[in-house]
């Protein structure tokens, strides 16, 4: 039954993907991303998977987190809408959003971001980074992430953003913001690569400032 339902919502993105494709080609607008930044000195609390402790082991036990095998987990994130959580690996970090919800965060940015400040706090580093919400115009970046990455726009009100995700279908509503981690161009300046996420608003307007 699971694989039905899985098969069929396949399907549905791939139907919503191309046609995301096809009215953003036909969009002539100027190019427009936003500079956003996390707040200064913000103090966080963040878990190394793979570690003892006892918050991520009521996470475990409430199913937010699972335990996929020795090296991966499924990480139940507020984004994590398709029924499936986003797998993250052994060394990855999890932190907490302001709902309470746990969402992953790649080892390598987690570090290249972060200050380790003592126990389970760290404080964040601010830099700045592209942002892009519908208030915008479509951007060079985000008509990347539709043609490359399989973002889809234009769904339901709670599902108006989706792409594939840390290994699933994430899903964000229409007010949410794509805040692009890093984005690779070659010589000539064409984007090549992005990593990106969705940030719902009121996580946003908590964590980050625009710039």
């Amino acid at each position: 039954m699971r694989f039905a339902v899985l098969n069929f919502m396949a399907s549905v993105y791939r139907e919503r993907r191309a046609l995301t494709e096809l009215i953003w080609r036909k969009r002539k607008v100027k190019i427009d991303v936003f500079k956003a930044i996390k707040k200064d000195g913000k103090a966080v609390n963040a878990y190394e998977l793979g570690t003892d402790d006892d918050l991520l082991a009521e996470y475990f036990s409430r199913g937010k987190l699972k335990k996929l095998s020795r090296d991966a987990y499924e990480v139940f994130s507020l984004e994590a809408v398709s029924g499936r959580g986003e797998i993250a690996r052994t060394g990855d970090f999890i932190k907490i959003d302001t709902g309470g919800n746990p969402y992953p965060v790649d080892r390598v940015f987690f570090w290249e971001n972060h200050r380790h400040t003592g126990g389970t706090r760290y404080e964040q580093i601010p830099r700045d980074l592209d942002a892009w919400d519908v208030g915008e115009s479509m951007s060079e970046e985000v008509s990347f992430l539709i043609k490359e990455k399989g973002l889809t726009i234009g769904g339901s009100a709670e599902k108006y953003f989706s792409a594939p995700l840390w290994g699933t279908i994430e899903s964000a509503e229409k007010d949410a913001v794509i805040i692009f981690y890093s984005i690779t161009r070659d010589a000539e300046g064409h984007i090549t690569d992005a990593d990106f996420n969705f940030v719902a608003r009121g996580e946003f307007d908590k964590m980050y400032n625009r710039i």
